[in-house]
């Protein structure tokens, strides 16, 4: 028995014309053109992955045609294959796809061998033609590493109790590049496709009417899914098989019936492929017409090109000037598929391929100047675009593209992230001699200006160039009691003019009032500091070094204004820094450092102070470890003080002053020279010679 026995009635084709009349008045179709062939590719007609394409319209009437978005994939007989876009995003075949349907019908070919009962999917020959010779000649090599190997039956579930399961039984699984529609996915309305069970006239069998699959009438295309008035060329296979007849397989007639044809008719029908498009390869689709996320727009994609690679070398920094930006790049891995253009693409967000995470295109344009393997470029930054938040609030990335015909595939490397070299301040607080700032390197750059301002967005003036690869300065300017606000910025001399990188993040200082330190030995082991008060300080912090370059070893924090170092080493000079601290809403602030420098000396002891008349007044003295010298000294009743008398060596206890009275008060102290600098100890008790 033949399933093609039956015809229509009029009332079913008076639908059909009917159906096809209404296509002009379906709602949101299409919207206001963009053409990609007036003005190449760039933000206004391009996105990121397949966030502008939109799902196909639920019709609302079994008699309304498919509308969705289309895409150009693809080529065959010479022809650009257009497909119909059933699923931006889908993982219902495995992975994260794009699924895709020939709007029309490419060609006619058989089923497979009724003899032989090969009405399955996966021993037909038609899953040969389509995964062998059509795979293999009518998509580029790139192409087909972007199809996805489609895998299961697409999520299908036959309810219970329908047609489908009647006529079918079970939907067909899968592990294809290529497919055919399966009877669930053609009925399926979030694919497009309005669907109608009921008896129609003329049969004594159930059919599905499946209008929206083919309305669309195009003449210059031979084989259409619509009304060309020769019926056989416009039924097309599904890959289901009938569950009823083992020499038939699933089908839609040309009135959008969907049913099944015998496999030895005589005659091959009409095979419209579908596929899935590996998300993660696709890195924009290009609108040809129409517009974003409506029915009616078409689009072209660029897929990556895993072989093309894009980078900056290491040795050529990128550089700023005003909001011009200079890119060096290199490019790798051009073979028979020629890159014919440098892009820039800016994003709110970082890339994640198949844009999982849903970013914008900011700008997205060619970089300027002539194109070469190795080169560069610029572009200029919109002026909406913060150049210290590069890498922050958006990220640039740079690419290198194949741009082909405009209903043709393009190419492009996967994008490279455009680090900016910037410096960022890891340090900036008072020293000793002002407020040292430190940074790090940027990459590519040697040399850094330094600026400060007195206001977070106030007018940074420059202090000045360090060069030579420095990574620190001292701002011996700054004052106490002040806050300031600090910034570098790395440059060099390239591309003929000099040449900026990103301004470092500003840092804040506060300096408190200054203060001073002293430091008087009052032990071979201890050491007394005292200094002034600084109003509103909280504590003040010590630190120690044993050479006047440091490094500084942190003592301890006191909130005094006074304290002992003790536990140190005889004969041993030491340098000491002191800065007060100050923290309010969890920001520290401090004052400039002030320092001091003794020797630890201990304080010789006075035991004897005695008098003989015609020799004067001989002194004796205990040993101070590690003196030089110790030197002698006299009260003098007229001024208050105590007078140098004499220096001793430091191995010498005993002093005699030849004039020396009886009741004369002495004093003696150790010091010891150090680079021509001489250190005392403190000052022993007083005697009086009797």
């Amino acid at each position: 028995m033949k399933l093609r026995e039956k015809t229509l009635s009029r009332k079913i084709l008076s639908g059909l014309l009917a159906a096809s009349m209404v296509v002009a008045i379906v709602p949101g179709i299409a919207g206001k053109d963009t053409v990609y062939a007036t003005g190449g590719k760039n933000k206004d007609n391009t996105c990121l992955g397949t966030s502008g394409i939109s799902s196909p319209v639920i019709p609302g009437s079994r008699i309304l045609p498919w509308a969705g978005s289309y895409v150009y994939f693809g080529k065959y007989a010479g022809d650009p294959i257009k497909f119909r876009v059933l699923a931006p995003k889908t993982s219902v075949y495995g992975g994260s796809t794009m699924f895709l349907d020939s709007d029309v019908i490419l060609m006619r070919e058989g089923f497979g061998n009724a003899s032989s009962a090969t009405n399955t999917w996966a021993d037909s020959t038609i899953r040969t033609f389509l995964n062998g010779s059509f795979f293999t000649n009518s998509f580029t090599g790139i192409e087909k590493g972007a199809i996805a190997t489609s895998v299961g039956n697409g999520g299908i579930k036959y309810k219970s109790g329908s047609y489908e399961e009647f006529m079918y039984g079970a939907p067909e699984s899968v592990n294809d590049k290529i497919i055919l529609l399966d009877a669930g996915e053609i009925l399926n309305p979030h694919y497009g496709y309005s669907s109608y069970c009921g008896l129609d006239e003329g049969t004594d069998w159930a059919t599905h009417s499946m209008l929206s699959y083919g309305t669309d009438v195009d003449n210059h295309i031979k084989y259409q899914k619509g009304l060309e008035g020769v019926f056989s060329d416009n039924e097309w296979w599904l890959r289901s098989s009938s569950s009823l007849y083992p020499s038939a397989a699933g089908s839609v007639w040309y009135g959008g019936f969907v049913f099944c044809f015998g496999l030895s008719d005589g005659y091959p029908r009409g095979t419209a492929p579908a596929l899935n498009v590996d998300l993660s390869s696709i890195i924009f689709s290009t609108l040809i017409s129409g517009s974003f996320n409506r029915s009616g727009a078409e689009f072209k994609l660029t897929v990556k090109d895993p072989n093309l690679k894009i980078s900056v070398p290491s040795s050529k920094p990128i550089c700023v000037s005003g909001q011009t930006v200079t890119v060096p790049y290199a490019i790798s891995g051009i073979t028979s598929d020629e890159a014919t253009r440098v892009s820039i693409l800016i994003l709110d967000k970082e890339y994640k391929a198949g844009n999982t995470n849903n970013a914008k295109i900011l700008y997205y344009d060619a970089l300027g100047g002539s194109f070469s393997e190795n080169g560069s470029g610029t572009f200029t930054l919109p002026s909406s675009l913060d150049l210290s938040k590069w890498g922050e609030s958006y990220h640039v990335y740079i690419l290198a593209e194949d741009i082909n015909g405009e209903k043709e595939t393009d190419y492009a490397s996967a994008p490279f992230e455009l680090v900016m070299p910037k410096s960022s301040i890891t340090k900036a607080e008072p020293s000793d001699t002002g407020v040292l700032v430190k940074w790090i390197k940027a990459e590519g750059f040697t040399n850094y200006n330094v600026y400060r301002s007195d206001s977070l967005n106030g007018t940074y003036s420059y202090l000045a160039s360090v060069t030579g690869g420095s990574l620190k300065y001292t701002d011996i300017t700054a004052k106490g009691g002040k806050t300031y606000y600090y910034k570098v910025r790395p440059y060099t001399k390239a591309y003929g003019t000099t040449m900026y990188g990103v301004w470092s993040a500003a840092k804040k200082v506060t300096v408190l009032s200054d203060t001073k330190l002293t430091a008087e030995p009052k032990s071979g082991v201890t050491i007394r500091l005292s200094w002034t008060a600084v109003s509103g300080a909280q504590s003040y912090e010590i630190y120690r070094a044993t050479n006047a370059a440091g490094p500084y070893t942190y003592v301890k924090s006191t909130t005094g204004t006074s304290t002992s170092d003790t536990g140190l080493v005889a004969s041993t000079r030491y340098y000491y820094m002191v800065r007060a601290k100050k923290t309010v809403n969890g920001e520290t602030q401090y004052s400039k450092y002030a320092s001091a420098v003794t020797v630890a000396l201990a304080t010789p002891t006075l035991d004897s102070a005695t008098f003989k008349s015609g020799k004067g007044v001989t002194l004796s003295w205990s040993k101070a470890s590690g003196a030089d010298r110790y030197n002698v000294y006299k009260y003098n009743t007229s001024t208050g003080k105590y007078d140098y008398v004499a220096s001793v060596l430091g191995g010498t206890l005993t002093y005699t002053d030849a004039s020396g009275k009886k009741g004369d008060y002495y004093k003696v102290r150790a010091y010891k020279k150090y680079d021509g600098v001489v250190y005392y100890g403190g000052w022993s008790n007083a005697k009086a010679g009797k």
